[in-house]
């Protein structure tokens, strides 16, 4: 037995060494590595700024900075490949790998694979890729697109276009029946699309192409190029790779876990083969039931330690959800509630003389009722049931808008002092978000300060060198807008500043739910901004936020007209509302505004309607959520019967139009709750009428 457990020892040893050999961190010291880029959305693209962005961009950059790599970033307008050959890079971030790649230049372990597509106009007749067998078809990257559409088209033959853009216009124009290219790209290209001469492109997929990527290097920089790869592995072990790809928006869960596969694979089988190793010399010493008593007790000690230290995470982790549900619950029924009451308002505002006292009472009314939608969308926010609307916007505004809402928040023992810079840059930002930062930062000061004190607000630009970063590999280029709010309370100490962005941690005990300052957090993080803190004991608290500045003209809210003409229009609607305060508001607007209306509460009466209606139906206006038959399926219904049938969706929440409803497409025409007579008329005449 003696020599038995000497023999695992030393296999033990051996198998120690190799692995630390092989996986030890290299030093790569003071050098900085020229890496390519070009226009390939959506995985490198043009930034607000004109530096590199984009999905791979931030994930080398990312990988970089964890493994001390210094980065230059240089545009490169031809193909990846001639940059690396001529050696006028010593990188790239995401190269093909194909054989004849291989013989000139070094390609890391893939972390990436494509899936194929093909895009057809909506009024073609191809209903698969065979269909065009013989068709000629756009592609942007000869070298690589050419390949692999022989793979599934031999007879098919290729144009060659200098961009993506080219090559959706050639099919837009009918100079090419169709574009060959990624589903990635794909999808970006259809995002973008502004028209295609009045039709639609539509997706055939070629699930049987698919390519696989790596970091290009020159043979040179091949150590460079690997220790990037084998960290976007660790960093797809520490689940980080979700929040580098859903700032990009259209990265499903499902899509990260297929890159996390591909970045996996090779670790996988490394595994494996150690596992099939270690359980061949067990059995050739037979001891391997020895062994398996004892992995199988430390496996289980692993086990209870582990769940141990996670049943805390995972308690706070099922508050939060319950917290979101119940938000996402109730501020829908808020949004049905404020739709009837700000429509109503509306339309009792309108026939009002200028000179009628009532005027200013129903226009409270009407301001009290927007500024509830506004509220409920913050609401919709936090219960991560709406995406934000970020667009260019002055903070000073935000903070003029929250101040009389402030006053009364903070109470009269409380000074405000507001200090807004009239030179203030825009910043791509979410009003409602940053409403929501205000108030979550003016209530922690507020509990900071119980006997009352001073709160300043203040904003101002900040030059390049004065953006803070949490780190000197973490700095950011480019000027800010700077948001600061102060107060006089009785500060932090530095281990309370540690954690102070933690979920759930607060210092007011159960009278605090640690939530104010960490959703601050995630908001700005979400608008690629950040946030420090300053702070003593019994010297007060400074927090400053510090965003991007953007170059760009504030914009207004999107779907809202003026109001000065009434929107009227002609054709037959039809309103499906499971609310009948909310269906008895639309049929009066739109009755009001010209159109003939029918009605119907649920979607078999809405088909019982439509089916006794002998005269046209222009539009269909249908709730998404109904009871028993759904928004959609009552669409596809008519649409069967009516083929001309124009529809509209409206709903409390977008979380309705995500794939559970599958009404998530780029030609859907949706209005969101709570809406005005005017919005909701003007919906219905612009789809009547498209520009």
């Amino acid at each position: 037995m003696r020599k038995l457990l000497i023999g695992i020892c030393a296999i033990l040893a051996t198998g120690a060494a190799a692995w630390y050999l092989w996986m030890r961190t290299p030093d790569f010291g003071e050098r900085v590595y020229r890496i390519g880029w070009m226009i390939s959305p959506p995985f490198q693209v043009r930034g607000a700024g004109g530096e590199a962005s984009g999905i791979s961009v931030d994930l080398v950059n990312l990988a970089a900075r964890r493994r001390g790599i210094r980065l230059e970033w240089v545009f490169w307008g031809s193909s990846s490949e001639s940059a690396l050959v001529s050696k006028s890079v010593d990188l790239w971030p995401l190269i093909t790998i194909t054989p004849e790649r291989l013989k000139v230049l070094h390609i890391s372990e893939p972390y990436l694979r494509h899936e194929h597509c093909l895009l057809v106009r909506d009024d073609a007749p191809y209903t698969a890729a065979k269909d065009l067998a013989a068709a000629r078809i756009g592609v942007a990257n000869p070298s690589i697109d050419v390949v692999n559409l022989r793979k599934v088209l031999p007879s098919a033959a290729p144009v060659a276009d200098a961009n993506i853009e080219s090559v959706i216009e050639s099919v837009c124009r009918r100079t090419t029946e169709a574009a060959f290219m990624d589903r990635y790209t794909a999808i970006t290209a259809l995002l973008k699309e502004t028209g295609c001469g009045g039709h639609n492109l539509r997706w055939l997929p070629v699930p049987q192409v698919q390519s696989e990527l790596g970091v290009g290097s020159t043979f040179e920089s091949k150590a460079a190029a690997d220790a990037i790869r084998h960290e976007i592995g660790v960093l797809a072990q520490e689940g980080k790779l979700a929040a580098v790809f859903g700032q990009w928006g259209f990265m499903s869960g499902q899509d990260v876990a297929a890159v996390e596969a591909v970045i996996n694979a090779k670790r996988r089988e490394a595994f494996l083969a150690v596992v099939a190793v270690i359980f061949a010399v067990m059995f050739v010493l037979a001891c391997w039931q020895t062994v398996r008593l004892v992995r199988e007790r430390t496996r289980s000690r692993r086990t209870e330690e582990a769940l141990r230290e996670s049943q805390e995470r995972f308690m706070q982790a099922q508050k939060l959800e319950s917290i979101g549900r119940l938000a996402g619950g109730v501020a829908h029924d808020f949004n049905n509630l404020l739709t009837v009451i700000n429509g109503y308002g509306d339309l009792l505002l309108r026939q009002l003389p200028e000179q009628d006292p009532r005027r200013w009472q129903v226009d409270e009314i009407c301001k009290a009722g927007a500024r509830a939608a506004e509220l409920t969308g913050q609401l919709l926010a936090f219960g991560r049931k709406q995406v934000g609307r970020p667009r260019p916007l002055n903070l000073n505004s935000v903070i003029e808008e929250s101040e009389k809402m402030l006053r009364r928040l903070l109470g009269e023992d409380v000074q405000t002092v507001i200090r807004l810079d009239p030179s203030l840059g825009l910043a791509m930002a979410d009003p409602g978000h940053f409403h929501q930062v205000l108030m979550n930062l003016a209530v922690n000061a507020r509990d900071a300060m119980p006997g009352g004190g001073t709160l300043v607000i203040e904003t101002a630009g900040e030059p390049l060198h004065s953006w803070p970063a949490a780190s000197k590999s973490e700095a950011r280029t480019g000027p800010a807008v700077r948001l600061s709010v102060s107060d006089t309370g009785k500060g932090m100490d530095k281990a309370t500043l540690k954690n102070i962005f933690e979920p759930f941690f607060t210092t007011k005990g159960t009278k605090g739910t640690g939530l104010g300052l960490a959703t601050v957090y995630g908001i700005v993080q979400q608008h690629q901004g950040s946030i420090d803190v300053l702070s003593e004991p019994d010297k007060g608290t400074t927090f400053r936020i510090y965003l991007p500045q953007v170059d760009a003209t504030p914009e207004r809210d999107a779907g809202v007209t003026d109001g000065s003409v009434p929107v009227r229009g002609t054709g037959t609607v039809l309103v499906v509302e499971d609310q009948e305060e909310v269906r008895g508001f639309v049929v009066q607007a739109l009755r009001e505004r010209g159109y003939d209306v029918l009605s119907a509460g649920d979607g078999e009466q809405a088909i019982s309607t439509a089916a006794q209606h002998s005269g046209n139906i222009d539009v269909l206006l249908t709730d998404v959520v109904l009871p028993g038959i759904n928004g959609r399926e009552v669409a596809e219904r008519l649409k069967h019967a009516r083929s001309s049938l124009k529809v509209i969706y409206t709903s409390g929440y977008t979380q309705d139009l995500i794939a559970d409803r599958g009404v998530l497409h780029s030609d859907v025409s949706f209005v969101p709750k709570p809406y005005t007579a005017e919005q909701i008329a003007a919906k219905v005449r612009e789809t009547l009428q498209p520009d």
